[in-house]
């Protein structure tokens, strides 16, 4: 399953298609996703910096305008199945969170 991001509300703008996974943004994407598209049974977790950390907001829906600290600022992207995605997957260390994959 595949998860559309885009640089501009309302599903426009330049888009990336991201894959199950982890993702670190390459620069046409990187701190520019503003909507992104979950298709059902999927999370979509966006991150502030690119190794994973800082800000991060969990979505499990369409989003047609990413509001919050987030908008225009992710650096990088975990997309997993809901099923998939372990309660204890995340662990908070200095006000940051951490992945262990």
């Amino acid at each position: 399953m595949a998860v559309p991001v885009y640089a501009d509300v309302d599903y426009k703008g330049k888009s990336a298609t991201l894959g199950e996974g982890r993702h670190k943004l390459d620069s046409s994407m990187n701190d520019s996703i503003s909507s992104v598209r979950v298709p059902s049974g999927w999370k979509v977790t966006l991150f502030e910096h690119a190794d994973f950390t800082g800000a991060q907001v969990t979505l499990e829906a369409d989003t047609p305008k990413l509001e919050g600290n987030l908008h225009d600022k992710a650096s990088s992207i975990v997309v997993a199945e809901t099923d998939d995605w372990p309660d204890d997957a995340f662990s908070m260390e200095n006000g940051d969170w951490f992945y262990f994959a």
